[in-house]
Order: C-alpha cells, then sequence, then structure tokens
C-alpha cells in the first residue's frame, strides 16, 4: 500500500512581519488541508519557501505541522540545502518531529554533476530511516534528472519515492509510464497546471502548491484522476488552469502567498527579497478566485498506509 493517497498538498510558511514563522496560521493551513481530504501533507517545499529560512525555523515549522496533523495523513518534509553536511542536520530534524518521508531536491551554486547528485542520495538515504523522496525540479535547482537516472537513483536503499516532472501533458504521461514499470518506490508528478496526468499514467499521488490554499478544488481534480476518469478531471481543472498558469509564470511562492492573502487566510509576507505579484497579477487572481465554488464535495479515498 502506498504512502501518501493521490494529492499532496503544500501549504506555504505563514511569517510574521519581523519573519518569524506564525505557528498558528501554519497549523490552520495543514487542519484545513487534512479536512479537505488530502492524502498527504508536504512543509518546506519550493512553496514554502524552505531556501530562505534557517535551520531553527524549518525545524519549527516541521513540529508544528506534525502536531496539527497528529497521524491524520503524512507529512513530506523538505531538507534541501547547498551543502550535504546541513541537508543532513535537516534530515535529522525532520525525523525527529515525525516525518513520514523527506523530500530531497538537488539544491546547487554551482551546477551539480550526475555522480555528484548520486552521492547525494547515496549518504542522505544511508544517514536516515525515514524514506528519501527525490525531487526533480529544474526551474529551481538546475539539475534535470531523465528517467533513467531516476530509475537508477529508486534502487538506493532507502529511497521510497521519486517526486517527477514533465514539460507538459504528453511528457507527465510517458515518463509516469515508464517510472512506474522500471521502478518498485512510489512515483508521484508536481505540477499545479497538468501534474494530475501523472495520475491518470499510474503515479500514485499528484504534489501542487496551489493546493495548500485550494485544497477542496484539487481534492476533486485529483479524485476524479486517481479514480481513471480523465474528462471529469479535465472539467474539473478548468477553473484552475488560469490560477496555475500565473503560479507557473509569476513564481509558485508569490501565488500561492497572495491567493492565500486574498482568502483571508493570513499567510503573512514573503521572506525578502521576493515580492508579492505585480498589481495586474493581483487583479486576475482576485477574478478567477471569484468564479471558483466554494465548497467542492468531492473528497478523496484514504489509502494511506499508516505504520505509526
Amino acid at each position: 500500500m502506498s504512502l501518501f493517497g493521490p494529492l499532496v498538498a503544500y501549504v506555504p510558511t505563514p511569517l510574521t512581519p519581523e519573519g518569524e514563522v506564525d505557528e498558528a496560521t501554519l497549523a490552520v493551513l495543514v487542519d484545513r488541508a487534512c479536512e479537505a481530504g488530502v492524502g498527504g501533507v508536504a512543509v518546506l517545499g519550493s512553496t514554502g519557501g524552505y531556501a530562505y529560512l534557517d535551520r531553527a525555523a524549518r525545524r519549527r515549522v516541521a513540529e508544528v505541522a506534525a502536531e496539527a496533523l497528529a497521524g491524520q495523513v503524512p507529512l513530506m518534509v523538505g531538507v534541501g540545502s547547498l551543502l550535504t553536511r546541513d541537508v543532513l542536520s535537516l534530515a535529522a530534524d525532520a525525523h525527529d518531529a515525525g516525518a513520514s518521508a523527506i523530500l530531497l531536491p538537488p539544491m546547487s551554486y554551482l551546477p551539480l554533476t550526475e555522480a555528484e547528485v548520486v552521492g547525494l542520495v547515496e549518504t542522505v538515504a544511508g544517514a536516515t530511516t525515514t524514506p528519501v523522496w527525490i525531487y526533480h525540479n529544474p526551474v529551481t535547482t538546475r539539475f534535470d534528472f531523465s528517467v533513467e537516472l531516476l530509475v537508477r537513483l529508486s534502487a538506493i536503499p532507502g529511497v521510497g519515492g521519486v517526486k517527477d516532472r514533465g514539460q507538459d501533458t504528453d511528457g507527465v504521461r510517458a515518463r509516469a509510464r515508464r517510472l512506474t514499470a522500471e521502478t518498485s518506490v512510489e512515483v508521484g508528478y508536481s505540477g499545479d497546471a497538468f501534474g494530475y496526468h501523472g495520475l491518470l499514467a499510474g503515479a500514485v499521488s499528484w504534489h501542487s502548491g496551489l493546493a495548500g490554499v485550494l485544497p477542496r478544488h484539487y481534492v476533486e481534480v485529483a479524485a476524479a484522476a486517481a479514480s481513471g476518469d480523465g474528462a471529469l478531471a479535465r472539467e474539473r481543472m478548468r477553473p484552475l488552469v488560469r490560477l496555475a498558469h500565473l503560479a507557473a509564470t509569476a513564481g509558485g511562492a508569490r501565488v500561492v502567498h497572495a491567493v492565500g492573502e486574498l482568502l483571508g487566510l493570513s499567510v503573512g509576507v514573503l521572506p525578502e527579497p521576493l515580492r508579492p505579484p505585480a498589481p495586474d497579477v493581483l487583479a486576475e487572481l482576485a477574478a478567477e478566485l471569484k468564479g471558483l465554488r466554494d465548497e467542492p464535495s468531492a473528497r478523496l479515498p484514504q489509502t494511506v498506509a499508516k505504520p505509526w
């Protein structure tokens, strides 16, 4: 049985004007995702601004999220950092906080070689008992995983999953089919606009940043895709397409924070030097949100293995 259900919601990290983690709002965001019926919650992904937070803040984010979840669904915690020694410290913190899995992106300033990425995964997977998920996000890490490399890395003991992505719908489907056929680990897909096509091609989970602030709407799409109903998934996705496009073009973290604020969720400030989207983007986001129904009814089937 898979650890994660069909939709993993990546919640933003709410910050106070002083730059501290707003723990109360973070707990609300986690609770809200659970109530919507997600199959997992993730913190400290790209939407969560992990690269802008120090170790103490990241440790507290993981602890607050775990406390709020209380074992309802699995928790994914991002551990990306430039230095392997820092990744190991963050992985230990995530383990101690109660993470169900850790998300490992190959962060770099100097672009990493394939051998360096393999070494990173081997080192981290060998140092923790928490399953490691490999995070393919070439937009931010500048490292593009081939399917062949992901297959190779998935055989490393301790690797529990792959969070992959494709450049378009056809790419997601093609990669998902190969990965699910050639690996035995869980395969998930990111992409607020078309990541659900991974579910239609056999992946176990869809990982979305916008789902962190619009969980019920994304649950509806994922529920349809997980059942194999592509037409219904596309229909339920239609009202979200423009929002997802704006997230892709204006920056996911910026747009997710803006959507949260427009919804009255008090997600707080972005870490400087990041700034909110331009006024025209904010106006379009507000217009798109007005067109969404308030309470989609579908809930995902709970197919989560709970070893705790």
